[in-house]
């Protein structure tokens, strides 16, 4: 019998995130797949528990506490664990800016192994969203990957524009859905969780913004857009904001909404789970979905954005800004109502060029959106079913066999 195939990986897991959501996929179905010829060391990022072994041949370890520097990304623990084992397959997910410092080092990790493995290296798959225009310091190590795959369509056009000398190894793998997880509920069932989630509110025309409060997800001018749609259009709007509102990554968005004439509990909430250090449960995020009226997101730039598709899962119309990944999720408006009117803004956490949405257009489209519910008007049921029919073609098991057959493409 052939040796397992032994592969580490460095990505956020057991921890809910949108690349948590995507390795726990990702993973089981590899599971499934390889059984016992797979041996599987993760790197765990975001998961802050114990080390543990999920199976026999799965090995979890706290990617920031078994750091030597503490390294949100674990990056040290991951490089400790390449240069000391014998690895078949290096697996990656993550952002271009975190991966671009580390390849250096995993180049040295791979020829030390070759020296100790009569001249056989490991093989490299790397999984990478692109939510910008890339600039070239971030694409200078891709040659070295034998395997690379980013979300969309756009990030594969970004990549070729400074690196095309990787278009046969660079593939377009998008993110799946579980309809199990997330589709549309009875309309009781939703009522019901309506009244009792939104209390007093539940009358309301709510609009949703699920994201971490970061700078790249700019829920200011989330807040700021719905402040306009209320002040003009309609006070019998709500604001749900499924996010921490005091995050270290992002705003203190009580202090900003205290400059406002909304009131927490009358015109917005945040959800008081995530506020007390804990996350929703997959079965209550889709009673949040379904009972929302709109999903509304005001992203600066997206590699993907899991919201965006789970909420077109629940048949829940979305108002999208239309750049990076969702122009592509959106189709330019066939999907969902788009935001076209944009400005470039940079953060100084990154300097990275983005597009800010302009808050009356926001307004008017969260008062288009509300007009086509009222009427049930034949565009906005078109762009419910076509996200749904869009969403029901994103099965992770079918990614997952993507994944698989680049896998054993690489070790066999």
């Amino acid at each position: 019998m052939s040796q397992p195939i032994k592969i580490i990986a460095l990505f956020d897991y057991n921890c809910i995130t949108g690349f948590g959501t995507v390795s726990k996929n990702l993973v089981s179905h590899w599971k499934n797949h390889f059984g016992d010829n797979m041996h599987l060391d993760i790197v765990a990022i975001n998961y802050f528990g114990e080390n543990y072994s999920e199976s026999k041949n799965i090995r979890v370890v706290s990617a920031k506490q078994t750091d030597v520097a503490k390294d949100d990304f674990g990056r040290y623990s991951f490089l400790r664990s390449l240069k000391d084992t014998n690895y078949d397959l290096v697996f990656i997910l993550q952002d271009l800016g975190v991966v671009t410092p580390m390849v250096k080092f995993i180049k040295k990790a791979y020829e030390e192994q070759k020296l100790r493995n009569r001249g056989i290296g490991f093989k490299s798959m790397l999984y990478f969203p692109v939510d910008f225009a890339l600039v070239p310091h971030l694409t200078k190590e891709l040659d070295f990957f034998d395997y690379l795959a980013t979300f969309t369509e756009y990030g594969k056009a970004q990549v070729l524009r400074l690196k095309p000398n990787v278009s046969k190894k660079l593939h377009v793998i998008p993110h799946g859905n579980n309809m199990s997880d997330f589709d549309v509920l009875p309309k009781d069932e939703v009522l019901a969780f309506r009244k009792e989630y939104f209390g007093n509110n539940a009358d309301k025309f709510i609009v949703n913004n699920i994201n971490r409060n970061q700078s790249r997800k700019d829920i200011p001018t989330t807040i700021f857009g719905f402040l306009e749609y209320w002040d003009e259009y309609n006070k019998n709007s709500f604001l749900h904001l499924h996010m921490h509102p005091n995050d270290p990554m992002g705003w203190n968005l009580r202090t900003i909404l205290s400059q406002t004439p909304l009131r927490e509990g009358e015109d917005y909430m945040f959800n008081k789970d995530i506020e007390l250090g804990n996350g929703a449960s997959v079965e209550d995020m889709r009673k949040i979905y379904n009972a929302s009226d709109v999903y509304l997101s005001t992203a600066t730039g997206g590699g993907w954005e899991l919201p965006v598709t789970e909420a077109m899962s629940c048949k829940v119309p979305c108002i999208i800004p239309n750049h990076t990944s969702l122009g592509e999720l959106g189709k330019n408006g066939e999907r969902a109502y788009m935001l076209n009117t944009l400005y470039p803004i940079s953060a100084m956490v990154d300097n990275i060029i983005r597009f800010q949405s302009d808050l009356y257009e926001i307004a008017e489209t969260l008062d288009q959106v509300k007009k086509d519910i009222d009427s049930n008007s034949i565009e906005y049921k078109q762009k419910i079913d076509n996200g749904y029919d869009f969403i029901k073609s994103l099965r992770w098991e079918d990614i997952s066999k993507t994944f698989i057959k680049g896998i054993r493409s690489l070790t066999n």
